[in-house]
């Protein structure tokens, strides 16, 4: 068939949706060709695959007009023609599902032909079932405002000049969605400028902070998570933290997924930034609990964990030694891991069995963990490097680690920012490896006070290397 894009719109609507495209079709108040019609009957015997060789042009045609000869044209028309009305269908079915747009329309026909009683009473079920709303977000701040514009057009030709309460309702309304909209934006463009160094025209952030400062617009919990999480960003302090845990204890069933989701993930962001960048352990416990409560990855509609995320969440509880909690998740959703779930395994029974002092078996597990992420490559190759240390084999680690230190340096997908600190970790424990096999020397003191300084210069703590080495050092007696 010459069309894909019908074909495909077909494929999209599930058998429920596909029933009532035919009964859209066979209505005469949206279609009254009768060919479009056939050529529906015709094609839904195709559904859903619509991969038939019998699924051709002349075939749709000598089906539709039998003894006719072929016109490519006329099918092609009637085939677009058709097209057309699926997308008024995919329309109407958006339409059907949105009481508030129905509302709407129906209060400005009714306005516009002085049904006034039948107004007035719709306008009273559009409110109260728009106050009713639980998530008061953008969205609602929006349609409020709308709806206050709505009846102001129906008073004002009746009641001029006494209907200003209206106007400043329409306008608190606007303001508030407007400023959480922006905010919403600021909290994105500050992210991309983080990850990606563009540097963006922040246009109106001072004045929108500055608003708000003045102005806490305490009915708009979407609002003020974003005002928090914006704070949190910028100013990089535990008290804005703190602040949208009991935002978010106070509101959830008041924010949609995504908000709570955007407090999951800078509440999570923070608290790695602090372990990674400045050693930090005290928010770990905070850090396992936003998992526990979250389990952020795992989605019951797509049914399915990305393997890096299905890591990260066994080792924020691994790292404040709740095990059981780490080996239920496993055993829960190992199931629905996308891909790489042998090596997926491996490393998370390697961090398990490593935080419990199971050298042995942790270092069996990470040999057999082998993945196409550089960044879950580096985490083995780091555990690796730490078990033969651990484990006192000393030549082998000093071996892998100048294998190491080669593939930091040519692996181009590693940031500066990972590389350089991941380096200069090597290169300590280099150091360590030396001075443990060599302690009876004379300069054995003064190389020890070296890898001690170098560790407290080390400017990254990321997959827990500062800490490590601190703890290796302190178990030295000298």
């Amino acid at each position: 068939m010459q069309n894909p894009k019908l074909i495909n719109l077909l494929r999209s609507l599930d058998q429920d949706e596909f029933r009532q495209f035919k009964d859209f079709i066979y209505s005469p108040a949206f279609n009254k060709n009768k060919n479009i019609i056939a050529l529906f009957d015709e094609l839904k015997k195709f559904y859903p695959d619509f991969n038939s060789k019998e699924l051709s042009d002349e075939n749709l045609f000598n089906n539709i007009f039998k003894d006719e000869k072929f016109d490519y044209f006329k099918i092609k028309n009637i085939i677009s023609d058709l097209l057309t009305l699926g997308k008024e269908f995919l329309s109407f079915i958006k339409y059907k599902k949105d009481f508030y747009l129905k509302e709407k329309f129906l209060l400005e026909e009714l306005r516009r032909r002085n049904l006034d009683i039948i107004y007035e009473q719709n306008y009273k079920t559009a409110i109260k079932r728009l106050d009713e709303t639980i998530v008061k977000d953008e969205n609602y701040f929006f349609k409020k405002a709308e709806m206050t514009n709505e009846v102001t057009s129906f008073y004002s030709p009746k009641k001029p000049n006494v209907n200003f309460h209206f106007t400043q309702e329409r306008l608190d309304f606007f303001v508030s969605y407007c400023v959480t909209m922006l905010l919403k934006m600021y909290n994105v463009i500050l992210h991309e400028r983080y990850q990606n160094n563009y540097e963006f025209n922040l246009r109106m952030f001072e004045n929108v902070m500055d608003y708000l400062k003045v102005n806490k617009i305490e009915n708009n919990p979407t609002l003020l998570v974003y005002y928090y999480i914006i704070l949190l960003e910028t100013e990089k302090q535990d008290m804005y933290f703190y602040e949208l845990k009991k935002l978010r204890n106070k509101y959830k069933d008041e924010l949609n997924d995504y908000d709570n989701y955007m407090i999951y993930l800078h509440m999570d962001g923070y608290c790695a930034t602090s372990f990674n960048e400045y050693g930090r352990t005290d928010l770990l416990q905070e850090q396992f609990l936003l998992a526990k409560e979250n389990a952020m990855n795992y989605s019951t509609i797509l049914g399915k964990i990305l393997y890096p995320d299905f890591l990260n969440e066994v080792k924020k509880a691994v790292r404040v030694n709740e095990f059981k909690w780490a080996e239920e998740y496993i055993s829960k959703y190992s199931g629905v891991l996308t891909e790489e779930k042998e090596s997926t395994l491996n490393f998370c029974y390697g961090i398990i069995s490593y935080k419990k002092g199971d050298l042995d078996r942790a270092l069996d597990f990470f040999s057999k963990a082998n993945f196409p992420n550089f960044i879950i490559k580096v985490q083995v190759k780091i555990m690796l490097l730490q078990l033969y240390y651990e484990k006192k084999y000393f030549d082998q680690a000093f071996l892998m680690a100048d294998t190491f230190r080669h593939y930091l340096s040519r692996e181009k997908l590693i940031m500066n920012n990972i590389r350089f600190p991941l380096i200069e970790f090597v290169r300590i424990i280099g150091d360590l490896i030396k001075f443990n096999m060599d302690v009876k020397s004379k300069k054995s003191i003064q190389r020890l006070n070296k890898i001690k300084k170098d560790t407290e210069a080390l400017k990254s703590n990321r997959f827990g290397i500062k800490i490590w080495l601190i703890e290796r050092l302190s178990e030295i007696r000298g």
